[in-house]
């Protein structure tokens, strides 16, 4: 392996162990929550600990790897763990906290140290540093990404610590890029999450580079455009693992495929019935629905029909699952609102590709359509259709919660102050310091403008009122910080609107939300009013 290739695949080891602190906090924050007995803190410990299991062993730390593999196993297990046994989860935080400082101790007699960042993506560019080069990786650093430059007249493509995406720029490099990706593709768990090509030339092989593993080709012209965008995309859908529910009587059958899925690090729920399947989709969002077409009570393709009906499950994929693949069952299916049919026995092989693919592809999907493009958060018609569901749950089962309606003070100043761009960072500076305080359950959108939306699952008003305290506090002691170096502090107001108490629709809550977040803004004192 070539010294600047050593020197990329390092700097990515380094800034992986740079952002232990962050990972840390995330822990222990959903320990707390887990030991307060909070129901939704289970999953979203599973789903940490499940990522670091992968990625500790990507980027060659076998410790971190064990440690969160062995606790994701732990509250796995039959009965379920309680907030009486949070010390084993502590004792694991620990445990990893010092994983990562012996990696840190391998690490640092490499190279200085780099400091902790807000965003975890990083991106390799394959070809000559040149202006244009030059110009593909700003684009993907005001993305959020970490970006580095192979300069190699060969393009020797990495064995270990693969980037998340890797930019090849045709008639920059000598080797053919065809080759280059091929290589990439052919390395299974090492594969980036994306490999795209840059089309210098004009004279790109569209049907070549599909068979060679290339996702996307970007021309010349156009590239920087629509490079930023693809990268943001790629980053929200979020690493592997996906997560699937089955649904299937067969135990044993459906043991078996977990089986199969878990191997791949992807996360596996299951029900026997539709009525559980019902109310495991009331709760969560999987990547992808595995369905037996026949099912007790409720056949799975009358299932797959309720399913469609709600508008937050239009684009989940449906893979259908048979004894036997007959015409009738495929075309019940096909008009179900399936996207494939398998027949039982499946081979694991075609099982884990197809999952893997499916549910990549529908999250790309799903971002594409839901997601606002610059804050990466819920858009407007998203959020409004959670706060519906959410309204709605409460209905059927009793469950409070709370919205949260918070607005930048003064937000036209900056953008006179400092220009537009640095207005746009400001809400993306926004939108991280909130996703990094509330619970992995809670539901953030941008409202509009400089308006966000964020709803908060099981909770109260009193409740809601100290989260509001806590995003307040956070942006004082982090302010916004351009990309030429500006320190730019950031105020909100918030209003708060409870469910049921202030209304039992969508629109007469973001109403009463609406009114208390015209009380904060004239009130003068904390900023934050209830309705």
């Amino acid at each position: 392996m070539s010294d600047d290739l050593t020197r990329v695949l390092q700097q990515l080891r380094r800034e992986y162990v740079a952002e232990a602190p962050v990972r840390l906090q995330e822990l222990r924050k959903d320990i707390a929550a887990f030991r307060a007995g909070e129901p939704d803190a289970v999953s979203s410990l599973l789903l940490r600990f499940h990522r670091l299991a992968g990625s500790g062993g990507s980027y060659g730390f076998p410790d971190i790897s064990e440690v969160s593999r062995e606790t994701e196993r732990w509250l796995k297990k039959s009965p379920p763990p309680g907030p009486d046994d949070a010390e084993v989860l502590d004792t694991a935080v620990g445990r990893l906290a010092e994983s990562f400082d012996k990696a840190g101790s391998e690490l640092s007699g490499q190279s200085s140290p780099v400091p902790p960042t807000d965003f975890g993506w990083s991106a390799l560019i394959i070809g000559q540093e040149n202006p244009f080069t030059t110009q593909i990786a700003e684009s993907l650093r005001s993305s959020g990404y970490r970006v580095s430059t192979l300069v190699e007249s060969d393009a020797e493509v990495p064995t270990s610590e693969t980037p998340d995406l890797v930019v090849l720029v045709s008639g920059e490099i000598k080797a053919d890029p065809y080759a280059v990706a091929a290589g990439l593709s052919g390395r299974r768990a090492l594969r980036p999450r994306s490999i795209v090509l840059v089309d210098r030339t004009g004279s790109s092989d569209r049907l070549r580079a599909v068979a060679a593993g290339i996702d996307t080709v970007f021309s010349a012209e156009r590239v920087l455009s629509e490079l930023p965008t693809y990268a943001k995309t790629l980053a929200r859908i979020g690493t592997p693992p996906s997560s699937v529910l089955i649904v299937m009587e067969d135990r044993d059958e459906a043991e078996r495929l977990s089986r199969t899925l878990e191997q791949a690090n992807i996360l596996v729920s299951r029900c026997e019935n539709p009525m559980g399947a019902r109310e495991v989709l009331a709760r969560d969002l999987p990547d992808l629905l595995l369905l037996d077409a026949h099912l007790p009570g409720l056949d799975g393709f009358t299932l797959a029909r309720l399913v469609r009906q709600d508008p937050r499950f239009a684009l989940l994929p449906i893979v259908f699952l048979a004894n036997e693949r007959t015409l009738q069952d495929q075309i019940e299916a096909l008009r179900a609102g399936a996207d494939h049919f398998l027949t039982k026995p499946v081979e694991p092989l075609l099982l884990l590709q197809l999952v893997i693919n499916r549910a990549e592809r529908g999250r790309r999907i799903r971002e594409m359509v839901h997601r606002d493009g610059l804050t990466g958060l819920l858009n407007h018609a998203t959020l409004m259709a959670e706060l519906e569901h959410a309204v709605e749950y409460t209905r059927r089962h009793g469950e409070p919660f709370a919205f949260l309606m918070v607005d930048v003070d003064h937000f036209k100043r900056v953008n006179d102050t400092h220009g537009h761009l640095a207005g746009d960072q400001v809400l993306l500076h926004l939108a991280r310091v909130f996703q990094s305080t509330v619970r992995a359950s809670d539901i953030i959108g941008r409202y509009g403008g400089e308006e966000i939306g964020i709803i908060l699952r099981r909770c109260n008003r009193e409740g809601a009122v100290v989260l509001a305290g806590k995003i307040r506090d956070a942006l004082f002691e982090r302010p916004a910080v351009t990309r030429d170096g500006k320190s730019i502090p950031v105020r909100v107001s918030i209003g708060i609107a409870a469910c049921p108490e202030d209304g039992l629709s969508a629109n007469v809550i973001v109403a009463s939300a609406d009114r208390a977040l015209y009380k904060a803004k004239t009130s003068g004192r904390d900023r934050i009013e209830t309705c």
